[in-house]
């Protein structure tokens, strides 16, 4: 296609064809990650899930985003200390639909994406158990337990309550069926939801330079 467009001629055709067909992908059992320190999945009322926080810190420099929220169900468990291989990374990412929907939204809208997450909604995904809460980057929150559900207290960012006129980049990480319900509102339209999460972790992580962001604490329960 490029020698009918007049990029390449014969010889350049050939040498780019060529290099193509030796071009090595990673080996199955071939280490593409090194992990120099694990964090276990166990949820903490005063912290959350560090394993989780480690992934979900780590997508949110990936996806250039202030804040990102993602279903704990997003994850797979424990980041282990260990040698991962490109089959082992690509297995981090747990849904096979896991995909990145972003905007732009004030502080109070924010709340309201929150509260979708922290306390269910109909048609979405609602939390189940402690374990079952989701995991976010960029900002803390305060939940209560209540009658066997859970209510979202509190905001900070930068450890200071959330203004509702502030402006926050968000990334929501979820299955087209969790979102479905804040895709409903055609006024706040979210970008994205194409690349597969998983897809965006691989190249990442199997990459040759990628490093794991440190775990916060995220979340604090009453």
């Amino acid at each position: 296609s490029k020698m009918i467009a007049g990029e390449y001629d014969a010889a350049q055709a050939y040498r780019a064809f060529n290099d193509l067909l030796i071009e090595k992908e990673p080996t199955p059992d071939e280490t593409v990650l090194t992990v120099q320190k694990g964090y276990s999945s166990i949820f903490h009322k005063n912290g959350g899930n560090a394993s989780f926080s480690v992934m979900a810190n780590t997508l949110r420099g990936l996806y250039g985003t202030d804040v990102l929220i993602a279903p704990a169900s997003s994850f797979t468990g424990s980041v282990l200390q260990a040698d991962y291989t490109k089959a082992t990374v690509r297995a981090m990412i747990m849904p096979n639909g896991l995909l990145s929907y972003q905007r732009t939204m004030t502080g109070a809208e924010l709340k309201d994406t929150l509260r979708a997450f922290v306390e269910g909604c109909e048609g979405g995904f609602t939390p189940f158990n402690r374990g079952s809460l989701p995991t976010i980057s960029g900002i803390a929150v305060e939940v209560r337990e209540e009658n066997g559900g859970f209510v979202l207290t509190g905001v900070k960012r930068n450890g200071k309550t959330l203004q509702g006129d502030e402006t926050v980049t968000v990334t929501c990480l979820a299955t087209a069926k969790q979102m479905a319900p804040l895709l409903a509102d055609e006024s706040r339209p979210f970008e994205g939801g194409e690349t597969r999460v998983r897809d965006t972790w691989r190249a990442y992580a199997a990459g040759g330079n990628a490093a794991l962001a440190e775990p916060e604490h995220y979340i604090r329960l009453r």
